[in-house]
């Protein structure tokens, strides 16, 4: 009974990807980087709606009503797919009420993307830091200090602006107040 037990639960572990084996960190890394620069086609939820369109053209009144109507795990949904959805959803990100909550994810992003995206996350990633109420204070001590290391690679690296920089460096500043 142990034998054919045993052999059952080795042909089971065959059927799975070696990638779902190996952990979502092995996951990650076959994922390919998240791109804000290009242009891909909307999916229809997001093409169709009138206030996507709006906060999508530029509009920060627009953007806070769309934060408040989606919430930030919904933001970040869309930046995965990346292109102008993307950017419209990390734009509006900063004015969403759980910004915070989302800001460990959020800073999971910026290693390994290209300068243009990693730039878009990394003023995101102030805005949020820095915009929201002096007494807010860290929903994952954890979350923050990993997202403050990701930073400083952000803040010490010779391919980043110097915006990036200043900006990596205030938001470190910041997390670390809290």
């Amino acid at each position: 009974m142990k034998h054919g037990l045993l052999a059952y639960a080795l042909a089971l572990l065959a059927c799975i990807p070696d990638s779902s084996r190996r952990g979502p960190a092995a996951r990650d890394q076959e994922r390919p980087p998240l791109d804000l620069g290009g242009e891909a086609p909307w999916p229809a939820a997001y093409a169709t709606d009138p206030l996507w369109q709006r906060a999508a053209s530029g509009s920060d009144f627009d953007r806070a009503r769309l934060a408040r109507r989606e919430g930030a795990a919904s933001l970040l949904t869309a930046l995965a797919i990346g292109g102008s959805l993307g950017r419209a959803a990390l734009r509006a990100l900063p004015y969403a009420g759980e910004r915070r909550e989302v800001l460990g994810q959020l800073c999971e992003l910026v290693p390994g993307t290209a300068t243009p995206t990693a730039s878009l996350l990394v003023e995101s990633i102030y805005d949020v830091v820095a915009n929201g109420p002096v007494s807010e204070e860290s929903v994952d001590q954890g979350a923050d200090a990993a997202c403050a290391s990701r930073l400083r690679q952000v803040s010490e690296s010779d391919q980043a602006s110097p915006e990036d920089r200043d900006r990596a460096q205030s938001a470190i500043a910041r997390l670390s107040a809290r």
